[in-house]
């Protein structure tokens, strides 16, 4: 028993690494150098808006991510799983707060 929750939980940590990251590739498709290089995408504007958005949703999909984590180490009684998410999520309020210093400065 105690594999097959090892699997799951293993199993649905890398989906959410994957979500995630295909999430941030979506949400930033301005940013790809090929995509620019290539004349795929013409910006009319500066790239920074699109930096800042980015910056928000890795911190957001980090926050989710944490969640997700703690929420499994709950169902499994993990101590570990609990306090890793618990980590990501501090880790996402620090980016979000960095991303709320950029803004007032005018950086993005």
């Amino acid at each position: 028993m105690k594999g097959k929750l090892r699997f799951l939980r293993q199993l649905a940590t890398t989906g959410l690494g994957l979500i995630c990251s295909l999430l941030v590739l979506i949400a930033t498709p301005a940013l790809s150098a090929p995509a620019q290089a290539s004349g795929a995408i013409t910006l009319t504007a500066s790239p920074l808006p699109f930096a800042a958005t980015a910056g928000r949703v890795k911190a957001e999909a980090k926050a989710f991510e944490g969640k997700t984590q703690e929420s499994i180490g709950k169902v499994t009684d993990n101590r570990g799983d609990r306090l890793a998410g618990k980590a990501k999520q501090a880790e996402a309020k620090v980016r979000n707060g960095m991303e709320n210093v950029k803004d007032k400065a005018g950086m993005g």
